[in-house]
C-alpha cells in the first residue's frame, strides 16, 4: 500500500505539472493569437466619396487614375478625391461589373445589362452617341474584356464574342461558343489578335478571321502549379487577377479574403489579405500600392507590407502612449494600468498593474502609462496618471503615489526627475520617496541638461539651476513660448526640444542654435515625441513620422505616414532599435524595418477640365477666347497614392505674371483675363518631393474692336478734337466772364477807395483851414504865410496821392513830415516827433497803401497829446521788418484812450470818428484784394501804477502790397 501510495502521489504530481504546463502553453498561445500583427489598410467607403460600397472591379488607367465599378456607378480616384459617374453622365446603367483600360486611354465599362460603353477625354460614349458601339448587340453581360497587341478590343460573355477592329469594324463570333465545356480567351501570346481555346481545340483570331492552330504552339491552358491547384479546390473564388501578360495568376479573391501569389516563382500562394472579407478583385498600382475591392465594404489600400501593427482589439484600449526597451524586451505603455511586453520572438505578454492603482483614492482615470524609463540599475520606471512604479530586473514592483506623471528623466546621481500635472519633483527611486520640489507648477516635460533642470510647460521653457534660480527662455527666444512636449539629447551635446507649434528647437549651452519647422521639410510643427539614434532624429507628429539627418545642414528629412503604411498619422511614442522602428499610436504598436520600406513614388499631373465662360471645353493644348469669354477655370489633379492627398502645385499664367505661386487647391480660377497671349504653366510636387510632368496650356484672348489700335487712335483723335473745341469755347466764355467780373470788381473797389479818400480829404482840409484861421485871428502873419505855403504843398501832395493806390515808404515819410510840421505849428510846438526806418527795409522799393498812416497820427495828436497837461508830447513812428512782412509802429505819450473818450463825448459826433472809421473801411476793402491781409493792433501804455502813458498802434503790412490797376473798358460807361 505504501508503495502504491507513493506511486500514486508521484503520478498525481506529474499530472498536475503536466496540466500546469499545458495551461501555461495554452495561455501563451492565447496571448499570441489575441495580439497578432496585422497590416495597416486604408479604407475607402461611401462616406469618403466612393459611389457604392459593393465594388465589382477596379483598374488603373494610363494617366494613373484608379477606377472602381460599383453598384451605384463608376468612381475615379486621384488619391484625394473621388469623381463619380452615373446615368446622368452617360452610363447606360448605374451598376457596372467590369472595367478595362486600353492602350489609347479609354476605360471600357460593362454594365449589368447587355450593353457596353467607354470613357474617353472627359466623356462617356455609349450605344446612343457612338455609331460603332451602336452596331454591337450583346446577348449576355460582358464579363471579360481584352486588348490585343494591334489594339483590337474583344468583348466576351458566356454567349458573346465580339471584336472591335480599328475602332470601326465589328466581328461577331458568338455562334462559336455553342457547346462550351472548356474555355480560354486571351491576347495572342505569339503576336497579333487573340487566342481562343474552346473545349479541346485552339484558335487564333487575327484581322477578323478565326484560324485553328496547334494547342502546343499557343498553349492549351494556363499553367497552374500543383501548389496553386490544391488550395484553389477549397476556395470559393469570386475572381482571379492575372499579370499584365495574362499568363500568370496574381490574386485569387474569395469570399474569405484574397490570396496573393508569390511574385518571384508564381508557384504558390504567399499570403492571405483581408481575411474573412468578401473580396472581388486585387490590383497593384504603379506605385506598388495593393488595392482590394470588396462586396459590401468598399475599397482597401495596402500601402506597404513592411508595416505591421498590434491592434490589441480585445483590450479596452489599443493606444500606446510610451515605449522603452530593457534588454531584449520592448515595453509599451497603454491604458487601464497595462504594459505590453514584446519579447524577442515577437510574443506579446501583458504586465497588468491594476492592483497597484487600488491605493489611489477616487481613481477615476484611465490609468494611462504615459512614461517608461530605464534607470542605472536596470530597473524600469513606469509613470502613469497617478503612480510612479518601479519594476526591478527580478520583477519586483514598488510604487510611489504621484499625481498625473507627464515626463521622467534619470539623473547621473541615480535620482529621478519627475514632471507631473502639478509640479516637478526629485525622487529617490531606491527609497521610493520624493526628496525636493524643483518647479511648483504644472509640467509637460522634464530634462536634466547642462547641470540644470529644463522644465517644459504649457507656456514654454524654463531653466532651473541647482540653487533654484529660474529663467524663462521665452523672454529671449519667442519660439520657446510654445508648449514643450519632449526633450532628447544627442551625442554631440545638443538638446533637441519638441514643441507644440514651433517645430523642433536645438539648444546648446543654453543657446538656441537651430530650429526645424515645416519650412525645412518636416510634416508638422506639432511635435509630440522625439528619439535620437546615432546621427538621426526621429520625430513623431500629428502628421506622421519624420526622420532627420542632424549630422548635416540643410537637414535631410524623410517622412512616413499612413500613405506609407502607418495605421494613423498621430504618433505618441517612437523607439528605434537598429533598423527596426517601433511606433506607439492610438491604433496600437506598429513595427517596420526602415531598410525594407520602398521609397518608390510617382507623381502624375493631369488636367481634368477647362471651363471657359462657365462652359466646359474639350481638353487641348491651346485655346482662342473671345473678348466676352475671358473667364477661365482649370481643374487638375496630381496623382500620387503615396502622398495621401499631400500634394502642392506651382503655377503661373505667363503673360499676366512671371512669378510662380503655390497652392494645395486643385482648381485655378481667372474671372477676367485681359486681352493678350498667355501660357499657363503648372507642375505638381508630391509628399516625397517628386516633381510631376509639367503642363503648359496656351490661351489667346481676343481684343475687342474698341481696344484695337486703329480704333483707339481714331477715337482719341475725335475726342481730342471735340474736347479741345469744347474747352476752348468754354475757356473763352469763362475768360470773358472773369474779365468782366474782375473789371467790375476792380472798378467798384477803386471807386470805393476814391470815395473814401474823397470823404477823408475834406475832413483834413477842414482841420488845416481851422489852423490857418487861428493864425490869422492871432495876427501871426508870418506864421500864416508859412503855414499857407506848406498847406498848399500838402494839399497838392494829398491830391496826387489820392489818385494812387500805393505809395513808397520814402514818399509817405515826406508826406507825414510836412503834415506833422503843420500840426506842430498849429499846436504851438507842444509836441515833437521822430520817424525811423529799419535798415533792412528798402524804403524806396517797398510800398504801402496811400492815406493809411495819417489818420492814426492825427488821432494821436488831436486826442492823445492835445490834452496832455504835464510835459511835452512826443510821437514816435518806426518802420520795422518782421518774419512775414514789416510793421509800422505809431506811439505817443498822450493821455490814453480812456481819458480821450471823456473829452470826445463833449465834441460833435461826426467829427469824433470820421478819419478812423474811414481808414478802417479802406483797410477792409484793401484786404479783399490782398493774399496776406493788413492787420491793426492798438495797445494802451501804462506805468507801474496802472496810469495811462500813451497809446501804441501797430500796423502789420505784407512784404508786397500789389493792387491790380483798373482796366479801361471803352465798351462800357460807368
Amino acid at each position: 500500500m505504501g508503495t502504491l501510495a507513493i506511486i500514486e502521489a508521484e503520478l498525481s504530481m506529474i499530472l498536475k505539472r503536466f496540466i500546469g504546463i499545458l495551461l501555461l502553453l495554452t495561455g501563451l498561445l492565447t496571448v499570441c493569437s489575441s495580439h497578432a500583427q496585422e497590416y495597416n489598410y486604408i479604407h475607402y467607403d461611401v462616406k469618403d466619396g466612393l459611389a457604392g460600397s459593393t465594388v465589382y472591379d477596379l483598374c488603373q488607367d494610363k494617366d494613373g487614375f484608379i477606377w472602381f465599378a460599383t453598384e451605384a456607378g463608376i468612381s475615379r480616384f486621384d488619391g484625394s478625391h473621388f469623381k463619380n459617374f452615373t446615368t446622368t453622365d452617360g452610363l447606360p446603367e448605374t451598376e457596372i461589373i467590369k472595367l478595362f483600360p486600353d492602350s489609347k486611354g479609354r476605360i471600357w465599362m460593362a454594365p449589368f445589362k447587355n450593353n457596353i460603353c467607354y470613357y474617353y477625354n472627359g466623356k462617356i460614349y455609349n450605344q446612343e452617341n457612338d455609331p460603332v458601339l451602336k452596331k454591337i448587340k450583346l446577348v449576355s453581360v460582358a464579363g471579360l474584356i481584352h486588348e490585343s497587341v494591334d489594339a483590337n478590343i474583344a468583348l466576351v460573355s458566356d454567349k458573346d464574342l465580339v471584336i472591335i477592329r480599328e475602332d470601326t469594324l465589328i466581328d461577331v463570333f458568338s455562334h462559336q461558343l455553342e457547346g462550351l465545356r472548356r474555355f480560354l480567351f486571351r491576347p495572342n501570346p505569339l503576336g497579333k489578335g487573340f487566342q481562343f481555346n474552346l473545349n479541346d481545340s485552339c484558335f487564333t483570331i487575327i484581322d477578323g478571321k478565326m484560324k485553328i492552330v496547334s494547342c502546343i504552339t499557343v498553349g492549351e491552358d494556363l499553367f497552374l502549379p500543383e501548389n496553386l491547384q490544391k488550395p484553389r479546390s477549397t476556395f470559393k473564388i469570386t475572381a482571379e487577377d492575372y499579370t499584365l501578360a495574362g499568363d500568370k495568376i496574381r490574386f485569387t479573391s474569395t469570399w474569405k479574403g484574397t490570396w496573393m501569389v508569390d511574385t518571384t516563382t508564381y508557384d504558390h500562394y504567399e499570403e492571405l489579405f483581408l481575411k474573412g472579407k468578401q473580396v472581388s478583385h486585387g490590383l497593384v498600382d504603379n506605385e506598388k500600392n495593393i488595392w482590394f475591392t470588396t462586396l459590401g465594404e468598399g475599397v482597401y489600400k495596402l500601402a506597404s507590407r513592411e508595416f505591421k501593427t498590434y491592434f490589441f482589439k480585445t483590450n479596452q484600449t489599443a493606444e500606446i502612449f510610451s515605449l522603452e526597451k530593457v534588454n531584449d524586451k520592448l515595453y509599451a505603455g497603454t491604458g487601464y494600468g497595462k504594459v505590453y511586453v514584446r519579447k524577442k520572438n515577437a510574443v506579446i505578454d501583458t504586465l497588468n498593474l491594476l492592483k497597484e492603482f487600488e491605493v489611489i483614492i477616487n481613481n477615476n482615470s484611465a490609468n494611462r502609462i504615459t512614461c517608461l524609463k530605464q534607470i542605472k540599475n536596470g530597473a524600469l520606471m513606469i509613470g502613469s496618471d497617478g503612480l510612479l512604479i518601479k519594476k526591478t530586473l527580478e520583477g519586483r514592483l514598488t510604487r510611489t503615489q504621484i499625481f498625473s506623471i507627464k515626463s521622467l528623466d534619470a539623473l547621473d546621481n541615480g535620482l529621478l526627475l519627475v514632471g507631473n500635472g502639478k509640479r516637478t519633483v526629485l525622487v529617490d527611486p531606491e527609497k521610493s520617496i520624493t526628496l525636493d520640489t524643483i518647479w511648483p507648477y504644472r509640467t509637460t516635460s522634464v530634462c536634466s541638461y547642462n547641470n540644470a533642470y529644463y522644465i517644459g510647460t504649457l507656456n514654454g521653457l524654463y531653466i532651473v539651476t541647482k540653487d533654484k534660480q529660474t529663467r524663462f527662455m521665452g523672454d529671449v527666444y519667442p519660439s520657446l513660448r510654445q508648449r514643450i512636449n519632449y526633450f532628447s539629447k544627442s551625442s554631440d551635446g545638443c538638446l533637441w526640444i519638441g514643441t507644440y507649434g514651433a517645430g523642433i528647437i536645438c539648444m546648446k549651452n543654453d543657446q538656441v542654435i537651430n530650429q526645424i519647422t515645416t519650412q525645412n521639410g518636416i510634416s508638422s510643427n506639432i511635435c509630440r515625441t522625439l528619439f535620437v539614434n546615432n546621427n538621426f532624429l526621429w520625430v513623431g507628429t500629428d502628421k506622421g513620422i519624420n526622420k532627420i539627418n542632424i549630422s548635416q545642414t540643410p537637414y535631410l528629412v524623410a517622412t512616413y505616414s499612413t500613405s506609407d503604411g502607418l495605421p494613423t498619422d498621430i504618433i505618441n511614442a517612437i523607439y528605434v532599435d537598429g533598423n527596426t522602428i517601433f511606433v506607439g499610436s492610438p491604433a496600437g504598436l506598429t513595427i517596420f524595418d526602415e531598410t525594407k520600406v520602398a521609397n518608390y513614388s510617382k507623381c502624375n499631373l493631369r488636367v481634368l477640365d477647362i471651363t471657359v465662360a462657365n462652359k466646359s471645353q474639350p481638353l487641348q493644348s491651346s485655346y482662342r477666347l473671345g473678348y466676352r469669354e475671358n473667364s477661365l477655370k482649370i481643374s487638375y489633379a496630381g496623382i500620387s497614392f503615396k502622398s495621401g492627398g499631400n500634394i502642392w502645385y506651382r503655377y503661373r499664367l505667363k503673360g499676366l505674371t512671371d512669378a510662380w505661386d503655390s497652392t494645395s487647391q486643385t482648381v485655378l480660377e481667372y474671372p477676367s483675363v485681359p486681352p493678350g497671349s498667355y501660357d499657363l504653366e503648372l507642375i505638381a510636387v508630391n509628399r516625397k518631393g517628386i516633381i510631376s510632368n509639367p503642363i503648359k496650356i496656351s490661351f489667346f484672348v481676343e481684343t475687342p474692336f474698341w481696344q484695337t489700335l486703329p480704333f483707339q487712335v481714331s477715337v482719341i483723335a475725335v475726342v481730342i478734337l471735340i474736347t479741345w473745341s469744347l474747352v476752348a469755347w468754354r475757356f473763352r466764355i469763362l475768360r470773358k466772364e472773369e474779365q468782366e467780373r474782375s473789371s467790375i470788381q476792380q472798378k467798384l473797389n477803386e471807386l470805393e477807395q476814391k470815395a473814401l479818400r474823397a470823404q477823408m480829404n475834406p475832413h483834413f482840409i477842414f482841420n488845416c483851414l481851422n489852423s490857418i484861421q487861428n493864425f490869422i485871428i492871432t495876427n501871426d502873419l508870418e506864421a500864416s504865410n508859412w503855414y499857407l505855403s506848406e498847406f498848399a504843398h500838402l494839399i497838392r501832395q494829398t491830391l496826387d496821392n489820392s489818385e494812387k493806390s500805393t505809395i513808397s515808404i520814402t514818399n509817405e515819410i515826406k508826406y507825414l513830415k510836412r503834415y506833422l510840421e503843420l500840426e506842430m505849428m498849429r499846436f504851438g510846438h507842444s509836441f515833437n516827433y521822430n520817424i525811423a526806418v529799419d535798415t533792412e527795409i528798402d524804403s524806396d522799393m517797398v510800398d504801402i497803401p496811400t492815406m493809411i498812416l495819417q489818420p492814426y497820427i492825427e488821432n494821436s495828436i488831436r486826442h492823445g497829446i492835445r490834452y496832455k497837461e504835464n510835459g511835452e508830447g512826443h510821437i514816435d513812428i518806426r518802420f520795422q521788418k518782421n518774419n512775414d512782412g514789416f510793421i509800422c509802429i505809431i506811439q505817443d505819450n498822450g493821455i490814453g484812450r480812456e481819458k480821450a473818450n471823456e473829452y470826445k463825448s463833449q465834441m460833435h459826433v461826426e467829427y469824433q470818428s470820421k478819419g478812423m472809421s474811414l481808414t478802417a473801411e479802406r483797410i477792409n476793402i484793401l484786404n479783399r484784394q490782398l493774399t496776406d491781409p493788413i492787420t491793426i493792433e492798438i495797445k494802451d501804455l501804462t506805468d507801474a501804477q496802472d496810469r495811462a502813458m500813451g497809446t501804441r498802434i501797430i500796423i502789420h503790412f505784407p512784404y508786397t502790397v500789389n493792387i491790380k490797376p483798373v482796366k479801361n473798358d471803352t465798351n462800357h460807361n460807368y
